[in-house]
């Protein structure tokens, strides 16, 4: 341990208990050595060793174990008796014992010093720091203690304060009600607090509210009384305030409601409930987030602005209702702060919006569309004065004119005219301004690149508050196409009418009642009439009623339908019969309606007499093409009889089947021209029909057991040309008839199949059976056999493909292109 002598107070501690160690040390000596007794000296030592356990603490032991040390060494080395050394021994333990028990003790005091004192300057400390005032009181109601801040609060000095009657900081009228408070409050004799309000008086005399906390409490065995009086002004002028902005808030029109960091509503006004149409019974602890519309971002951004102390002033959002109807509103969103400046929330003032966005949009619309109108307009809108100096010019004189609007203003409006016009435009503004109502006028006016342009301008006055003319509006158009195009129709209609009265073919227009408007030369002529004695008259005038009414009907259908109509038409005339090709085409007046037909009629009749009669001689010619093809037939079935009846005198088993299958070929053959002459077709023959004809046929010829062989045939309908359907139809022949006689010899059975498609212009004959088929070295090109030789060279008449399948039997396969049609 070490000694603390930095102190002043333990230099003076230190040098006591050295020169009581010192004193000790020199009595032990002379009591052992020199007076050589054991007489109670000892009892000295209490002194050093109490006084350094007392100011030493712990420290001070060493003091007591030093002495102890002294007194055991001496009396060990010392003449004395035995006896003395024990009684040494025993003494220094008591030495001990007392020096222990005086540091706890010590310290313990120490402690409780500390403790007090600490106490006492942390209620000093909390005391004078307060800012609320502290006054103490005895029971007769004087003060005996004030803080710092009673003082400032009443400005009053510690001496005007203290000893003096607390009734003195209280104003007149208001002490008998303070002492009649603090009466009831002494008469519980509880120590309790006790608060209530009243009013100070400060020393200048002038009042103030404060809260007063009052407590009773015993010492000395006297009561006092501690007040602890807080300043109230602000508060009561912030609930004034408090009131005044809450009658503005639920008073308002505007939507006001507060929001704390979590989003959750803390209050909600009137203007809300109408803005949103939410109670504040239905919002109040909801989150904010249910007036945004879905899946906006809207809501964090504003949580993240607020909670860094920024404001959002002034900006155009949307919000949902309580219906779901989206409404545009004005936000002003602004922090709120707590007394120590922390963010806890933040207040939300909304306008709606909707009508005004919707009107300011129309009013934006609006002049979009008026100033895009203005321009893009073709006309020209220009204000000039009563003189006709421009004033205004729209943008769309640089189209027109090629002018830029400040080229013109200042500008006389009789400047660009052309000075054969002036006259005219002078007279129109004279009578604009004479006559008080809007003028027309057409004249030319020069552009930029010198060339002459025709305008309409219209000009209506402009009228002061006492109505007289101050000016005028002007709207231009250019017209210069409208003035070509008149002479254009001029011209056209010169030109018509020459066309049309020098035309040879009739040429008319009606009415939808069949009324002449009007007629050509060569139209009234074929009616024996000149063309103004046509105009006004029915067609009822000139046809037979039931000629007459076609034609009308004729000309309302084309009015009703809008479509021009193209016909020949037969038209009895007395012994002359004649044939006309007439068209019927609807005339369109100004207002885009139909109000005339025009006819124009052409006379066919030696045409139609020579389509008649060429049609008769096609007639004639497929008769005759029919009976050929009878003739053919009925030849080749003669033949075929006779091969018939000349192969009963044929013993020869093979030259008969030769004969036999001429027989059938001439058959084959006599079965297409058949079809033919059957046919309205005399150039072509549906193919698949005949395969399927001639196939059955053959079937029941060859095959005496049906069950054992099965013809299937896949076979469409396919239109063949005659040149290709006889050679075709020959190979046919051969080769369903080769398989159903030489396919399934000795009893075998299976099955033939017949395939007959086309694709794209190109056909493919198909012919399979599951017969013995031929040998693998077989070559059917090189075949002695007539019937192959036949289907190669007939295939090769038909520029086609021939292929011989042995895998499974025997196929053969077909393939050739249709020929092209002759236009």
């Amino acid at each position: 341990m070490k000694l603390n002598l930095n102190q002043p107070k333990s230099y003076y501690e230190t040098f006591v208990i050295l020169t009581l160690i010192l004193l000790s040390c020199v009595l032990t000596y002379y009591f052992h050595f020199v007076l050589r007794s054991g007489v109670f000296f000892t009892h000295f030592f209490y002194i050093p060793i109490i006084l350094a356990a007392v100011w030493w603490k712990r420290k001070g032991l060493w003091v007591t174990f030093f002495l102890v040390g002294i007194l055991i060494f001496t009396s060990y080395i010392s003449p004395l008796q035995i006896d003395y050394f024990y009684d040494d021994l025993f003494r220094s333990v008591i030495f001990i014992i007392v020096s222990v028990i005086t540091v706890i003790l010590s310290e313990r005091i120490e402690k409780s010093q500390i403790k007090l004192k600490i106490s006492e300057e942390s209620f000093r400390s909390v005391v004078e720091s307060a800012i609320d005032g502290i006054i103490t009181t005895n029971l007769e109601g004087n003060v005996v203690f004030v803080n710092e801040s009673f003082k400032k609060m009443f400005q009053y000095s510690e001496e005007e304060v203290i000893g003096k009657s607390v009734r003195k900081f209280i104003p007149p009228r208001l002490r008998d009600s303070y002492d009649q408070k603090m009466k009831e409050f002494h008469k519980t004799g509880k120590r309790q607090v006790g608060t209530f309000e009243s009013a100070g008086l400060r020393k200048d005399g002038k009042e103030f509210p404060f809260e007063i906390s009052i407590t009773n409490w015993e010492g000395g065995g006297e009561l006092f009384t501690t007040s602890i009086i807080r300043n109230i002004t602000y508060r009561k002028n912030a609930e004034k305030t408090r009131s005044i902005l809450s009658a503005i808030v639920e008073g308002s029109a505007e939507s006001i409601i507060s929001v704390n960091l979590e989003g959750n509503i803390l209050s909600w006004n009137k203007g809300a409930e109408q803005t949103y149409g939410y109670s504040a019974k239905e919002t109040m602890g909801k989150s904010y987030s249910l007036l945004f519309p879905e899946n906006s971002s809207e809501y964090q951004e504003i949580l993240d602005t607020i909670a860094k102390g920024e404001k959002i002033d002034h900006y155009e959002t949307k919000r949902v209702t309580k219906a779901g109807k989206l409404i545009d509103v004005s936000l002003i969103i602004s922090p709120i702060t707590d007394k120590t400046g922390n963010i806890i929330g933040f207040s939300a003032i909304a306008r709606d919006i909707t009508q005004e966005k919707a009107s300011e949009e129309a009013l934006a619309r609006s002049e979009a569309q008026l100033s895009m109108i203005n321009a893009n307009m073709a006309d020209i809108i220009c204000q000039a004065s009563i003189d006709g100096v421009y004033i205004y010019v729209s943008p769309s004189v640089k189209s027109v004119l090629g002018y830029q609007p400040p080229d013109l203003l200042g500008k006389s409006m009789l400047d660009g005219v052309h000075p054969d016009d002036r006259s005219r435009v002078t007279s129109c503004m004279q009578d604009a301004r004479g006559k008080c109502m809007t003028q027309s006028v057409q004249y030319r006016y020069l552009r930029t690149d010198g060339s002459y342009v025709w305008l309409g301008t219209t000009g209506t006055p402009i009228y002061d508050d006492e109505g007289q003319v101050t000016g005028f509006i002007c709207n231009s158009r250019d017209i210069t196409n409208q003035k070509n195009a008149e002479d254009a129709l001029r011209e056209s209609e010169a030109k018509y009418r020459t066309l049309v009265e020098s035309a040879s073919d009739p040429i008319s227009l009606y009415d939808e009642n069949g009324i002449f408007l009007m007629a050509n030369k060569a139209g009234a002529h074929s009616m024996g009439e000149e063309p103004a004695d046509l105009l006004g008259r029915s067609l009822r005038d000139f046809f037979p009623p039931e000629i007459a009414e076609k034609q009308i009907d004729l000309i309302r259908r084309v009015i009703n339908t809008e479509e021009g109509v193209d016909m020949e038409m037969f038209v009895p005339y007395g012994d002359n019969d004649q044939w006309f090709s007439t068209s019927l085409q609807p005339i369109y007046g100004r207002d885009n309606h139909i109000h005339s037909v025009q006819v124009i009629s052409r006379d066919i009749t030696e045409i139609k007499e020579t389509q008649l009669k060429l049609e008769q001689a096609l007639q004639d010619k497929e008769m005759l093409m029919k009976e050929i093809y009878h003739r053919v037939k009925n030849n080749l079935m003669v033949i075929s009889s006779l091969l018939n009846l000349q192969s009963r005198y044929i013993k020869d088993e093979e030259a008969k089947a030769m004969f036999k299958q001429s027989q059938e070929r001439a058959q084959s053959m006599a079965m297409i021209h058949e079809r033919l002459y059957r046919s309205a077709d005399l150039k072509h023959i549906n193919f698949g029909d005949y395969i399927r004809k001639l196939a059955q046929d053959l079937f029941r010829t060859y095959v005496a057991d049906p069950s054992r062989i099965k013809l299937e045939m896949d076979v469409e309908d396919v239109m063949i040309d005659i040149n290709i359907a006889i050679p075709l139809g020959l190979m046919v022949n051969e080769l369903i008839s080769n398989s159903m006689k030489h396919a399934f010899p000795d009893g075998h059975s299976g099955e033939i199949g017949v395939k007959f498609k086309e694709r794209e212009g190109h056909c493919m004959l198909e012919v399979s059976d599951t017969g013995v088929g031929f040998l693998p070295d077989f070559d059917f090109e090189k075949s002695d056999s007539l019937g192959l030789q036949l289907i190669n060279s007939l295939t090769q008449q038909i520029s086609g493909e021939l292929k011989l399948e042995k895998d499974q039997g025997t196929t053969f396969k077909i393939t050739f292109q249709q020929p092209e049609e002759d236009d």
